[in-house]
């Protein structure tokens, strides 16, 4: 069974790295619901839920996930407060592609999980070693299937561990998980397919930001808004290509962006 394979790994991942701290990442689509769902059945000591609300995504997911997993116990967002609004405006858009996610991810998610986690738990203590579990999914697209790690170090907090509980699971298998557990859905993850937490306009299309525009009109007047803002300073909008020579380095290691990877690819 799928579950006992990530009993497997769970073991493996403890056996290995003797965390001090368990964290269950919670984005608000169904990929993180079913790895903290098995995770809560295979007996982990959860302790903290962790969600990343980077404020340009759809308000909904973050009451969601506050609503859900704020009652289970400790519950932490690894806030971005205006950093996406803040660049936009001084900058314009992060741009399109690869390089361009890479980059909106260190802002909007890398940097501020890695703030809360030494906020909230490591507290300038040594030999803090965390396993950040979530819900990575090899079956995803082919790229996942060739690169994705079982787990891997956080390239910046080597004690940051990310491990990918339901690595093995495949779509069909963790949507009847999810039904036969009666595990919580967000309401715009059925409607949009994903947890719209982040819509940086990175790896986004133009129909999925009108889709989400038709169905959450006020997030879609705010990212209206702000474009024409931007287009005024910097003469590109939303998800268009960087105009200018861009040597930013792409961060490839985004394991709370693999939905929109996926899609992307």
């Amino acid at each position: 069974m799928l579950i006992d394979k990530s009993a497997a790994i769970l073991r493996q991942a403890i056996d290995q790295f003797s965390p001090t701290h368990i964290v269950s990442m919670v984005s608000g689509g169904k990929d993180s619901a079913a790895s903290d769902q098995v995770a809560r059945e295979l007996g982990v000591k959860i302790d903290m839920v962790m969600h990343g609300n980077t404020r340009c995504g759809i308000p909904q997911t973050t009451e969601f996930v506050r609503d859900t997993y704020g009652k289970l116990g400790d519950y932490v967002e690894a806030d971005a407060g205006t950093a996406y609004e803040d660049y936009v405006l001084r900058k314009g858009f992060f741009g399109k592609g690869i390089g361009a996610h890479g980059f909106a991810y260190r802002v909007l998610k890398a940097t501020p999980f890695r703030k809360a986690v030494s906020k909230f738990i490591r507290q300038r203590r040594r030999d803090v070693r965390i396993l950040l579990i979530n819900g990575a999914r090899k079956d995803e697209s082919e790229n996942r299937k060739k690169n994705l790690q079982v787990w891997r170090s956080d390239p910046a907090a080597p004690n940051n561990i990310w491990l990918s509980l339901i690595y093995d699971w495949d779509q069909d298998s963790r949507d009847a998980y999810l039904e036969s557990r009666r595990t919580p859905i967000n309401p715009v993850s059925v409607q949009l397919c994903r947890s719209g937490e982040c819509m940086c306009g990175t790896m986004q299309t133009s129909g999925e930001r009108a889709e989400a525009a038709a169905l959450y009109p006020e997030w879609g007047k705010w990212l209206s808004e702000l474009e024409a803002e931007a287009k005024r300073l910097h003469g590109f909008g939303w998800g268009d290509t960087f105009p200018r020579r861009d040597s930013r380095q792409s961060e490839l290691f985004a394991p709370m962006c693999k939905d929109c990877m996926a899609r992307a690819a």
